[in-house]
């Protein structure tokens, strides 16, 4: 399979970096050793390469009302500057796509807001926009544009893009969004300033200590909002948006079937990645999805989806794994609303 390249692809591959597949994305996977890339991203400074994710710009003096009604989230909380967690769901309550909302400084009072999305979701997030579109002031750009990703203390470099934070990679990270005729030069700037470069070891890492989930790997179209956890991509008081019923009455009268849950691990470091879950009855219970080892915890924690009887916080689980097992425990943390 051929991968896309991002307009960072050959900067980093002339730095030696190894690559993945992230959503048919050529993602840096490591630059040098993925502890130091880690502890860079904690203690310092780390730039990562964030084209796995795209990039929507949104204008228009009815984009509150539009999005009012179509997302997740409550648009009276987002003020310029600021960012925003939301969803579009269908009416069932399953995803559509997993979205940050960014809002910048009007024009004319037209609203102008970008919108962070990954790659895989979208076509069908832009498909959905125009099938609700009834003649709104409103207009939907997928702009090309390239992404440095920068966790820790943000240097002070040049450039004529967005500059944005992220709430949503488990740790202190901002991006640059530039055109990506500009992203070289300051690429070379961070880069001669003495910052390392990372990979996706260390932003999983990050990610998954954070307690974020990863569209594609812990959940995807199958799934609903409260199945997720994800209530605080969630307004639960404004009017109606699709999938709305359905969160407001499993908030109301109950949790989701199976869910979207974090566990810890005990004993010895083993890889869990895709191990089933047995409770103390020795029944089947669910599935690890994302697993790391967490050095700020000092031990292995991961996402799992799980029946609703093994799913409080405090219940504990086995893993198994072709032939090897591991002890773990519920830990999800408190529900809170976007």
């Amino acid at each position: 399979m051929t991968l896309n390249p991002t307009p960072l692809s050959d900067f980093f591959a002339q730095h030696n970096a190894d690559f993945l597949d992230v959503y048919g994305m050529q993602i840096p996977l490591r630059c040098s050793e993925a502890g130091l890339e880690y502890q860079a991203a904690r203690e310092k400074t780390l730039v990562c390469d964030g084209g796995h994710r795209a990039w929507i710009e949104v204008h228009g003096a009815d984009v509150y009302d539009f999005f009012q009604r179509t997302l997740s989230s409550d648009l009276n909380k987002l003020n310029v500057g600021e960012h925003q967690l939301s969803a579009m769901l269908d009416g069932k309550g399953r995803w559509i796509a997993e979205l940050v909302l960014y809002r910048f400084a009007d024009n004319d009072n037209r609203w102008h807001v970008g919108v962070d999305i990954p790659v895989t979701c979208c076509d069908a997030f832009l498909e959905k926009m125009n099938m609700l579109h009834f003649g709104e002031d409103i207009s939907f750009e997928k702009a090309d544009v390239a992404r440095i990703k920068i966790f820790g203390e943000l240097p002070a470099v040049k450039h004529n893009g967005h500059l944005i934070s992220r709430s949503d990679a488990g740790g202190k990270c901002h991006e640059i969004i530039v055109e990506p005729s500009a992203a070289n030069g300051i690429m070379l700037q961070l880069v001669d300033d003495g910052h390392p470069l990372g990979g996706w070891v260390a932003q999983d890492i990050m990610r998954v200590e954070g307690g974020f989930p990863l569209w594609g790997s812990d959940f995807d179209d199958n799934y609903t909002l409260p199945g997720c956890n994800e209530w605080r991509r969630a307004s639960i008081t404004k009017g109606c948006y699709a999938g709305q019923e359905v969160v407001a009455r499993i908030n109301t009268y109950g949790q989701a079937p199976r869910q979207l849950c974090q566990l810890h691990f005990d004993g010895e470091p083993q890889f869990m990645q895709g191990a089933s879950l047995f409770d103390a009855q020795d029944k089947e219970v669910g599935k690890v999805s994302s697993w790391i080892y967490s050095p700020q915890l000092g031990k292995p924690i991961s996402f799992a989806y799980i029946k609703r009887s093994a799913a409080p916080t405090g219940t504990n689980l086995r893993a198994t794994l072709e032939g090897a097992s591991a002890e773990c425990k519920v830990v999800n943390p408190e529900k809170v609303f976007g």
